[in-house]
């Protein structure tokens, strides 16, 4: 019934959208504007291709409020865009029909700047700079775009250098104290060169309260620039020069506690504390190591904007990156062209992250000096004749990644009876992708099209990293007389003399008694002891794998279209850490069958797309418990099985009513865990699927745009809003149905609205808008992360609100 309610309500949305209350003006609308889009490698009509492609202009996502790619995800159905909370300086995570990565995996879902691959997720919040359209793919795009683009793609495209002097300033104030400077520039620069520059500086007060020392987490601090070069050498070749480069020194995200498991801590907390009382009545005192701020604080805020940390690296977090590429493309004749795509990345950044969230120190990472630089080269050549069009490749991609320093203390709060640090000497990773690919489209008549193409990958990934660990380890005393059993306490260290003579007058009173010894140091840890170890891990694997793509299209007349597709996609390889030779786990794959239909209507003024599909996700990484060496430890293998269906659609209508446009969209998913196999201690192995479930898997999610355009006092009055509705959906995978500390990160469903209105001057040159986002104030929880012991979690952004004025020529 709760998902009939969410279907019924996506419905009433969109009628009450159709039915805005403005005057009727009715008229000879013009068709709506043809969306070309490049997802095949080539420039094609949004229609004509045979797959689920949403494609957002520039002013449509400027009339959408769309600052960055988070904001990206609500405007097309089946997709998560979030930040990750302090993770990642700067990082996001995407999710597209269930498929995405969890924090410390591989991505999911390729993101693409003008045909560059991202390498990693740090720096993907990717401010909105020049930018000409954006393109979102859904189902794996394996034959054409490669590893890890096993759910989809998001495609970044950035305009070209005009050939007429143009630009624009824009000036934008909100509340918060945001602010933000945004300006462009593009012309020629003699007969065959044309450039342009563009360059941002945003800033915003902070969202969230440290309880601690009144710090403020979660502002903006950032600044960006992009220029290119475009070189006409003659009327077939061209050559295309970009760079760009970001700063973010941000404070980051604070996650806020959501969830404790009380067992545990409550026995962390006894083992820190029990001796004091034991002992007292031998006079002894201070025999507990105690905590330097008490009892473990397991409290839960009610206001998610009131963090609190001791913490004080967080002024570290941040990250600066710089990006050069060169596009060379040459028209060989009127059927062959050749394209080049060379590409360099360099990136610096900081990771900081408390784990706790509290006054209290348990656990805190200071991830230092994280270095990356990404080489990446793609010979693309194309074909074109009257009834094929087909296109062909090699890629190669050199990545490298290195740490500098750093390391993760772990306090008491979380060991219990060790305070241990891990610090990291050395940490070099890299990885080597090599692939070929094609892809032949094949006019078989007017009405029929078949498309079949495939991509040969092969990666390549080395770790080599060494860490020293300092481990402090306190006595500990058993007591074999306490009612539910043994109880382990913890000796501060110089005590352990006192402690023992106690004991022995303990067990000297049970013995005469006719009992057996009351209290005993445990074997092997009398004293309090430091141990100092250095762990080298070297490791180096490879995989190959092969991703076909086939597709038939039929058009069943001039404005509808039909299409069937089968598609394979693959998530890269890799290493497990904590293991002593790392070892490594294989790529997970998926294969997707899709139905669709791409259709326009009424003269041209509504266009109307659906696909239904099916995924079949094969080798599913994910974290289990392993036997190892007598030892149970969590370990990633290739372990899930999971299938899922669902569908979206997407509806634009130029409406009879002069100036207004209407856009929805909705999609289902329907995601189950077939395979979960978790070997037990005694070796034996158990199917956990019936009680696991995976995150970002929403049932229901959609969203309606209403845009009005009129003329109003010498100008323009453009009237925009939109409402985004998100099922509940669990926030981190695997989920175990069975732990109260799992089934706890789980974000509920939601409603998101948005609105803008804009004036624009006759002659275009001034516009000034008043924007507001989130308009409800819904605080929604987003994304999770757990330490066994306790869950924490990110929410969404509050309501905002801001002013802008944009001059253009």
């Amino acid at each position: 019934m709760k998902h009939a309610t969410h279907k019924s309500a996506l419905t009433l949305a969109v009628l009450a959208a159709i039915t805005i209350d403005t005057t009727p003006v009715l008229a000879d609308v013009s068709a709506l504007e043809e969306v070309v889009v490049t997802a095949r490698k080539r420039s094609e009509n949004l229609q004509d291709v045979p797959m689920s492609i949403s494609a957002f202009s520039q002013t449509e996502l400027r009339n959408a409020q769309i600052d960055n790619l988070v904001e990206v995800g609500r405007m097309s159905p089946n997709v998560q865009v979030h930040e990750t909370s302090g993770l990642v300086a700067g990082g996001i995570g995407v999710f597209m029909r269930g498929i995405g990565n969890n924090p410390g995996y591989d991505q999911g879902i390729g993101i693409y700047v003008d045909d560059v691959y991202s390498e990693r997720t740090t720096g993907g919040m990717l401010e909105l700079l020049d930018i000409e359209r954006i393109e979102i793919l859904k189902g794996p795009q394996g034959h054409l775009y490669g590893r890890n683009t096993i759910g989809g793609a998001i495609r970044y495209i950035t305009r070209d250098p005009s050939d007429e002097p143009t630009g624009s300033v824009e000036v934008k104030f909100g509340s918060d104290s945001y602010n933000r400077i945004k300006a462009s520039f593009s012309g020629p620069l003699s007969d065959n060169l044309s450039g342009s520059f563009a360059v941002t500086n945003v800033q915003r007060d902070g969202w969230q309260q440290n309880t601690v020392d009144d710090r403020e987490f979660w502002d903006k601090d950032m600044q960006a620039a992009r220029a290119a070069l475009l070189w006409q050498a003659s009327d077939a070749l061209s050559v295309k020069l970009n760079a760009s480069y970001v700063k973010d020194s941000s404070m980051p995200v604070l996650p806020n506690r959501i969830a404790f498991a009380p067992a545990s801590i409550g026995g962390l907390t006894a083992i820190a504390y029990t001796a004091d009382s034991f002992f007292s009545s031998f006079g002894l005192t201070g025999v507990s190591p105690g905590l330097p701020l008490g009892p473990h604080d397991t409290t839960i805020p009610t206001d998610i904007d009131s963090v609190s940390t001791a913490y004080q690296d967080f002024d570290k977090y941040g990250f600066e990156q710089q990006n050069v590429d060169v596009t060379l493309k040459w028209e060989v004749n009127d059927s062959l062209s050749l394209k080049s795509i060379t590409a360099l990345r360099d990136m610096t950044s900081t990771q900081v992250y408390d784990f706790d969230t509290s006054e209290q120190l348990w656990i805190q990472t200071l991830r230092d000096g994280l270095n990356s630089k990404d080489f990446s080269q793609e010979l693309q050549l194309n074909y074109s004749s009257d009834n094929i069009q087909a296109v062909a490749g090699l890629y190669y991609l050199d990545g490298e990644f290195d740490q500098d320093g750093g390391g993760t203390p772990q306090t008491p709060y979380l060991r219990g009876v060790l305070n241990q640090t891990g610090e990291s000497l050395r940490d070099n990773r890299d990885v080597t992708s090599t692939s070929i690919y094609g892809n032949v489209d094949w006019d078989v008549s007017d009405s029929l099209q078949l498309s079949l193409g495939a991509r040969w990958t092969e990666d390549e990934k080395t770790q080599d990293s060494s860490t020293r660990y300092q481990r402090d380890y306190y006595a500990l005393v058993v007591s074999s007389l306490v009612a539910g059993g043994r109880l382990p306490m913890a000796i501060k260290p110089g005590m352990e003399g006192a402690v023992a003579a106690a004991m022995a007058q303990m067990n000297a009173f049970f013995q005469s008694q006719g009992n057996g010894d009351f209290v005993a140091f445990v074997p092997g840890a009398s004293q309090f002891v430091s141990v100092t170890t250095v762990e080298d891990l070297y490791a180096t694997d490879s995989w190959t794998e092969f991703t076909p793509n086939a597709r038939v299209k039929y058009s069943l007349s001039d404005d509808t279209m039909v299409y069937l597709g089968y598609s394979q996609g693959f998530k890269a390889g890799g290493f497990n850490a904590n293991t002593t030779n790392n070892e490594a786990y294989d790529p997970e794959t998926v294969a997707t069958v899709s139905l669709g239909v791409k259709s326009t209507f009424a003269d041209g003024k509504l266009r109307f797309n659906a696909e239904y599909f099916m995924n079949d996700y094969e080798d599913k990484q994910m974290q289990t418990i392993i036997l190892t060496q007598g030892d149970l430890v969590s370990l990633t293998r290739n372990v899930g099985k999971v299938s899922s269906e669902g569908f979206e659609a997407e509806l634009t209508w130029q409406t009879p009513i002069e100036g207004l446009l209407i856009n929805a969209n909705v999609g289902y998913l329907d995601q189950t865990v077939d395979e979960f196999p978790e070997q037990q201690a005694d070796g034996s192995f158990i199917n956990k699927a019936p009680t696991t479930a995976l995150g970002y898997a929403p049932e229901w999610t959609g969203q309606i745009r209403a845009l009005y355009r009129t003329e109003m006092a010498s100008g323009n009055l453009t009237l925009s809003g939109d409402a985004s509705f998100q099922d509940e959906m669990y926030l981190n995978s695997p989920i175990d149905l069975t732990n109260p500390i799992k089934t706890a990160q789980k974000g509920d469903d939601y409603w998101t609205y948005n609105a803008m209105a804009a004036y624009t001057t006759a002659d275009e040159k001034w516009r000034f808008a008043v924007e507001g986002k989130n308009l409800s104030d819904e605080r929604q929880l987003i994304n999770t992360f757990d330490i066994s012991v306790m869950a924490n979690g990110g929410y969404t952004a509050p309501r905002t609100w801001a002013i802008s004025a944009e001059y253009s020529f």
